[in-house]
């Protein structure tokens, strides 16, 4: 927390009093990456963002924290929370500032600690700024900017070939939401006991779910009192019901379980 309160301080710092550091300049030796997911290091438990060419065949882990996992998932989800979160926090500061994220470059790496900086531009100003890899992929994800990784950094890593793409998380529209599967890394990111249940991961205005106080990023884990594993069985608890009947979520939002009461009034589904 205190790096964080540390970090804002010093963009504030940077924009009151003027710099003339230039940042990295366009014609650099970078290649622009995917930001491909989050998983889990099967071996440590730990979450692992993946990074790969776009157009190429080569991808390579970067060991982040759960907090920063948590915060690149959220935004890939496009999952909105209640309040802030302090990369969504440090994007509102720089735009507020009209200081533009031009992009963040991935720059070295030494004795397994990646280096990272993020390019910003204010008017005719540009600063770059240390960070670490994680908070920079999470702040670029937050307002769309491009990653980037050095040559050299490419080529001393160790790369892995990419396989077919896995299909997209099994998702579909009811009761006024997107819901999709949860796997052991949504599980992680969102800190529930296990990866049964499933996450909802938009919610549409003014729709059932809103109405009744379902939010985006709310993991579904029953209903009726029925532990749900997976989204066919969220589908299939919900069809037995009929109109103006009660349906009862029970409910984990920021790692507190809670109960939601909804009264049927259509069920919509698609892809």
């Amino acid at each position: 927390m205190k790096r964080c309160i540390l970090c804002c301080l010093a963009l504030l710092c940077m924009w009151i009093f003027p710099l003339s550091s230039v940042g990295q300049s366009l014609n650099e030796d970078i290649l622009e990456m995917q930001v491909k997911g989050v998983t889990l290091d099967p071996q440590g438990n730990t979450p692992v963002v993946i990074l790969a060419e776009p157009q190429g065949q080569r991808a390579f882990p970067i060991w982040i924290g759960l907090s920063e996992a948590r915060a690149i998932v959220l935004a890939m989800e496009g999952v909105a929370t209640p309040r802030p979160l302090t990369h969504a926090l440090l994007r509102n500061i720089l735009t507020d500032l009209k200081v533009e994220i031009v992009r963040v470059v991935i720059t070295d790496v030494q004795n397994n600690t990646f280096y990272a900086t993020i390019l910003l531009r204010q008017e005719q100003r540009t600063l770059t700024i240390d960070a670490r890899p994680s908070d920079a992929i999470a702040l670029a994800l937050q307002a769309n900017a491009p990653v980037f990784v050095t040559r050299k950094l490419l080529d001393a890593v160790r790369t892995v070939a990419l396989q077919e793409p896995a299909p997209p998380p099994l998702s579909t529209k009811a009761l006024g939401m997107h819901v999709q599967n949860l796997d052991a890394t949504l599980a992680s990111v969102f800190q529930v006991a296990s990866a049964e249940g499933v996450l909802v991961s938009s919610v549409e205005a003014g729709g059932q779910a809103e109405r009744y106080g379902l939010r985006r990023g709310d993991v579904i884990t029953g209903v009726d009192g029925k532990p749900i594993r997976d989204l066919q069985d969220f589908l299939d608890r919900c069809k037995d019901k009929k109109l103006g009947q009660e349906v009862v979520f029970q409910v984990t939002r920021d790692q507190s379980p809670l109960v939601i009461r909804l009264l049927l009034s259509s069920f919509d589904e698609g892809k």
